[in-house]
């Protein structure tokens, strides 16, 4: 770098500075104006006979400078001289030090904001202090506009204009209701009177007043209630708790809520009293009034209750029914949907099938249904619905069953101890179909001996599926699933000693569970099982009756031969003896079958 500065500095002419001050000097004793002139002349001349080069060299000559005055700068604050003799010294470039006195400004800064926002705080919560009386004033005066009420009650009912009344909708038509009820009623304006009169018996003021009809007023529910004789099986009701207590007082939306409900149970009560008049039943259906009585099973019914109360004094308001332990939520939550299905039904009918809809085939042979066409029957099963009622009665009937099947499981389980029974639920149900599980096992041989057995329950019967793959129908009685679960815990006592004979290597010789000699039993089948020792001396038979309960018999060896050196062979010395029955109250053990492995053992070591 230095020695092209160099070059470029011998190329620079000095001489040019004497001769411009030479020019100068005779320029200066010409007139001003020729002095301008022949000024703008040399300076354009100048201009033309400027080198390439020229910008160059004075940008070079700058820097050059510059840097000089820069190294010169550096040098002289690097000298290490002595505090008197240090011409200059460099220091960090860095913002702003803080001192003392600044930091002192800005606490008081951060003071005064937090200062002046608790200020704004106090100073809002005392203009809401101060404007509660007038923002209460306001309050009454937007409940006394009718519009806004207005406003509101048509963001949640029908409204309509006809002339100059205002009318309004309760009914379902909307959904596909086919009730002869209209179910209209008529908005107006609160009247001042009125208005000072609601205000004088402390109740909230409203400027809308709603007129409902007047057998819609009060509180209806529909009750349902299923007893043998006096008893009661399970009870529901078709009503809401918050509808419940309605008063003149009230706000239009709960009266107009509480009449709603009101129609709905009407309509309800009104469906299915058509319908038990028109269903032909073995036991034919009684309608009295607003009461429906149905023959579920012999000696089960089925009532049905329409109840209203059309008092509106607070004085006089109905109580709500308070649920009891027979209260079923499942029936109530049926009898809530099966009205909105009908609804539903009316708009939405069936989706067409080919043998209900029209179609045009030219082919003769794709006309023909063929061997597989449905019939007329089969077409009128196709296009039969059930109704309400009958939807209604097959729950009621599955509830009877299920309650049944609960109460013989539940006596059997307390009254039988040997062997146990265990009866588990199943949690996921439908309307009209429950499971249950029924094990049965002895107390400590639960791993090796354990009768299982499922019951699905319908609303016709009860369908039982054994250990062996057998299913069985039962009825409604309570006796055929008892004689059922007897015969069962017969045959796991036979089952239970053939898995402790086989773990203990005893010989089998029979086990069956339809013996089909000695006396009859008295209920199902007897089930029996004889095996011998290891040893073959001794031979144990148990025989199982369903009623008169197991009976063991040992068979022993007589030796009645003397010895003889002809015949050798031992079997020919001892020969076996008639059965003798056993006292097993007499055994000591937990249960049956604990007792027979006692006496097993002993037999076998003997």
């Amino acid at each position: 770098m230095s020695e092209n500065l160099a070059k470029l500095a011998h190329k620079i002419d000095f001489s040019e500075e004497n001769e411009d001050k030479k020019t100068d000097d005779t320029r200066n004793g010409l007139p001003v104006k020729e002095r301008e002139e022949n000024d703008t002349k040399e300076a354009a001349a100048f201009q033309n006979q400027q080198k390439p080069w020229e910008s160059v060299k004075t940008k070079l000559r700058d820097a050059l400078t510059e840097v000089s005055v820069l190294y010169d700068v550096i040098n002289i604050a690097r000298m290490n001289r002595e505090p008197p003799y240090q011409y200059m010294m460099l220091e960090k470039v860095s913002g702003e030090t803080s001192s003392p006195n600044n930091e002192f400004a800005v606490k008081l800064l951060e003071k005064k904001k937090s200062l002046e926002v608790a200020a704004k705080i106090l100073q809002t919560g005392a203009n809401r202090m101060k404007h509660s009386s007038s923002s209460e004033k306001k309050a009454l005066v937007e409940q006394r506009n009718f519009h806004n009420e207005l406003l509101c009650l048509r963001q949640n009912w029908r409204l309509k204009r006809v002339g100059n009344n205002i009318l309004g909708d309760l009914s379902f038509r909307t959904s596909g209701s086919r009730f002869w009820h209209t179910g209209t009623f008529e908005v107006t304006k609160t009247s001042e009177e009125e208005f000072e009169e609601t205000e004088k018996r402390g109740v909230p003021p409203c400027s809308l007043k709603v007129t409902v009809p007047s057998d819609l007023e009060g509180t209806s529910f529909i009750r349902v209630l299923i007893q043998e004789g006096e008893t009661e099986i399970a009870s529901a009701y078709l009503m809401q708790s918050s509808r419940a207590q309605i008063s003149l007082d009230s706000h239009w939306q709960q009266r107009l809520e509480a009449a709603q409900n009101v129609l709905f149970c009407k309509e309800l009560f009104a469906q299915i009293a058509r319908e038990a008049v028109q269903l032909k039943a073995p036991i034919p259906h009684i309608v009295v009034g607003n009461q429906i009585i149905s023959s579920i099973i012999p000696g089960v019914q089925l009532v049905i209750r329409l109840c209203h109360d059309s008092s509106m004094s607070s004085s006089n308001v109905s109580a709500p029914p308070e649920k009891n332990a027979h209260q079923n939520i499942d029936l109530e939550q049926s009898l809530h949907q099966l009205l909105r299905e009908l609804h539903h039904s009316n708009l939405n009918g069936p989706t067409p099938r080919p043998v209900t809809a029209s179609f045009s085939f030219n082919n003769k042979k794709r006309r023909l249904a063929g061997p597989l066409a449905l019939d007329r029957r089969e077409i009128a099963e196709i296009q039969q619905t059930e109704c309400v009622l009958e939807k209604i009665l097959k729950q009621s009937r599955h509830i009877v069953l299920r309650d049944r099947t609960a109460k013989v499981l539940d006596d059997m389980a307390a009254s039988t101890q040997d062997p146990l029974i265990m009866v588990h639920w199943s949690v996921l149900q439908q309307q009209l179909q429950a499971t249950v599980r029924v094990f049965i096992s002895s107390p400590g041989y639960e791993h090796f001996a354990r009768t299982s057995m499922q019951l699905n329950i319908g609303y016709e019967d009860i369908k039982a599926i054994l250990k062996d793959g057998r299913t069985v129908h039962l009825s409604y009685q309570e006796k055929d699933l008892r004689n059922l679960l007897t015969c069962q815990i017969s045959e796991d006592r036979v089952s239970a000693v053939y898995d402790l004979a086989k773990s203990l290597r005893m010989q089998i010789i029979h086990y069956n569970f339809f013996v089909g000699v000695g006396p009859p039993p008295k209920l199902g089948n007897a089930s029996a099982i004889v095996f011998a020792t290891p040893n073959g001396r001794k031979m144990i038979s148990l025989r199982s009756d369903p009623v008169e309960g197991p009976r063991v018999m040992i068979q022993d060896e007589l030796n009645t031969r003397e010895k003889s050196d002809v015949v050798t062979d031992l079997k020919w010395e001892v020969f076996p003896s008639g059965f003798q029955e056993v006292d097993m109250t007499k055994i000591p053990g937990r249960n049956f079958v604990h007792k027979m492995e006692l006496l097993i053992g002993n037999l076998a070591h003997e």
